[in-house]
């Protein structure tokens, strides 16, 4: 199969797919992150037509390992229940998951093939994917960080909360000046 419109069929696959789900969900919150990856998935798309203004020789390149697997987001549309997703943390994970076999799928065709610029060009395909796994890693970090209640600060060790900029000033010691803000009359 040629490699480039594989690539693209892909994009375009999770395009539809993403917009499919959005269009489905009933949350508001879910419909809107459901089109924010359609619209990832868009940019994605501009990304390879531009690689291939850049480099036409990917035009003719063919990888026969990706065929045996299919598109990953036309599997998943299969085996996905839409009405099933009713929180942001279960639309991100869903995300998290697509993009992870679409990285596992080229890393594995990037590993069976043995003419080097397919195998660069399924490398840089997965490396692609795997900036957009990042982003999607950090907003699952984001929505699930709240697993704590903040009180519990003020009755345990602070020191661990130093990562969110509080406390800085603590810590090197700039509290033990005391400062008088207003002059006594």
């Amino acid at each position: 199969m040629n490699l480039y419109k594989f690539a693209q069929a892909t994009e375009e696959s999770g395009v539809s797919f993403y917009q499919e789900l959005a269009d489905k969900a009933e949350d508001d919150g879910v419909k809107r992150i459901f089109t924010m990856f359609a619209a990832d998935e868009k940019q994605q798309l501009k990304k390879l037509e531009r690689m291939l203004q850049h480099y036409p020789k990917l035009a003719k390149m063919n990888c026969g390992r990706l065929e045996k697997n299919g598109i990953v987001f036309d599997q998943l549309r299969k085996s996905i229940n839409a009405d099933n997703i009713h929180s942001d943390l279960e639309a991100y994970q869903l995300a998290h998951q697509a993009e992870k076999k679409v990285i596992e799928q080229y890393l594995k065709a990037a590993e069976a093939e043995s003419r080097p610029a397919v195998k660069k060009f399924l490398q840089w395909l997965a490396a692609l994917e795997q900036h957009e796994l990042k982003e999607i890693q950090q907003l699952l970090d984001f929505v699930s960080a709240p697993s704590t209640f903040l009180e519990w600060g003020e009755f345990s060790n602070l020191d661990e909360f130093h990562n969110f900029g509080r406390y800085e000033d603590l810590r090197q010691g700039d509290l033990d000046t005391p400062t008088v803000t207003d002059k006594l009359h």
